[in-house]
């Protein structure tokens, strides 16, 4: 099995930005989920973005990030 398989990934998420007209724009968060996009809140996205950097900040300081 390859290691590129086995490690687990975090899912990919998009932001795309919604015009509102008078109103200051907003932003649409989806997440793909088995092959398809899924809406998700401002919150999660926050979150999964502080996961990926504490992965990222770990990975960088030579510790196993599992």
């Amino acid at each position: 099995m390859s290691i590129v398989t086995a490690e687990e990934k975090l899912p990919q998420l998009r932001v795309l930005p919604v015009r509102g007209g008078q109103f200051p724009t907003l932003y649409c968060y989806t997440l793909m989920v088995y092959g398809k996009w899924i809406p998700v809140h401002h919150s999660f996205a926050e979150w999964i973005v502080g996961e990926f950097n504490q992965m990222a900040k770990e990975g960088a300081n030579g510790k196993r990030i599992h």
